[in-house]
């Protein structure tokens, strides 16, 4: 190579900087993906959390993640193991893979308490978006009204309660418009507006005055979007393009396990087209 060559591979790698090393552990960690077998033995592995970690999120993100003996180990984790991160990838999993009776498992662990990590609240709340059991509502308003959580979880937990028509949920979600976090707000507006299909913004007298004289009416509910549960996505990384082997998919909203979603419209249907 030559001299100026050389210089330019340098300068080009120094302004780069942490995103070339970054994609290329992304790179290697795709070439050396642990097989179903190893990720398996990841997942129960007593001595190293985060092998168990790992493990676990392989094994649920997988296509036979589901299965009754990774549901067991899910569940065993998410009431046992005293690690918080893999008690949030178990927690996790179970969303993505469990029932709706799963849904009171989680529950709990939305507590808000000097002992619990934030990260298994959140996680927990994010769980309940997906997983339909009107045994959790008290849990979620409890942690959406909840002063002193962080806002994050908070807005996980408003963005959940989107998928009950209860008048004590629309009165939660109304207070929350009140919260000094801009997330919570948001996210209970769009929950209010799932609910009832008002767009009312972030005006709490507005929405009170509409829903005192609505419920009376037995109208409270009556333009109520299909309540989706919202998913992450992005482009193709460079690696990702070049592993052209590797199937990557991304999850597309879809309606919680055990919520019926009826012939309501889709909260990511475009409005102005109807």
């Amino acid at each position: 190579m030559s001299r100026v060559a050389c210089i330019t591979t340098a300068l080009t790698a120094a302004t780069l900087g942490g995103c070339v090393m970054d994609d290329f552990g992304e790179l290697g960690r795709t070439f050396n993906a642990p097989t179903p077998a190893q990720a398996a033995r990841d997942a129960l592995d007593p001595h190293n959390a985060d092998k168990r970690r790992e493990g676990v999120v392989l094994l649920s993100t997988s296509t036979f993640g589901g299965a009754a003996p990774y549901l067991k180990m899910y569940r065993d984790y998410v009431e046992h193991d005293t690690d918080p991160l893999v008690k949030s990838a178990a927690i996790t999993a179970l969303g993505r893979q469990g029932t709706p009776e799963d849904a009171v498992l989680i529950a709990p662990w939305l507590e808000f308490t000097p002992a619990s990590h934030k990260h298994v609240r959140w996680t927990a709340a994010l769980a309940l978006q997906r997983l339909h059991n009107a045994a959790v509502v008290p849990d979620l308003i409890r942690t959406a009204l909840h002063r002193s959580e962080v806002g994050e979880v908070r807005e996980a937990a408003c963005i959940a309660l989107a998928q009950y028509p209860e008048d004590r949920v629309v009165q939660a979600l109304i207070a929350a418009l009140d919260a000094r976090e801009l997330a919570v707000n948001t996210a209970a507006t769009e929950s209010l507006y799932t609910l009832t299909g008002q767009d009312l913004g972030m005006d709490r007298t507005a929405w009170r005055t509409w829903y005192d004289r609505a419920l009376p009416a037995g109208e409270a509910f009556a333009g109520q979007r299909v309540y989706l549960y919202p998913t992450y996505s992005r482009g193709k990384l460079w690696w990702e393009r070049a592993a052209f082997w590797i199937d990557h998919q991304w999850e597309v909203p879809q309606t919680p396990a055990g919520l019926d979603p009826a012939d309501r419209r889709s909260t990511y249907e475009d409005d102005a087209a109807g």
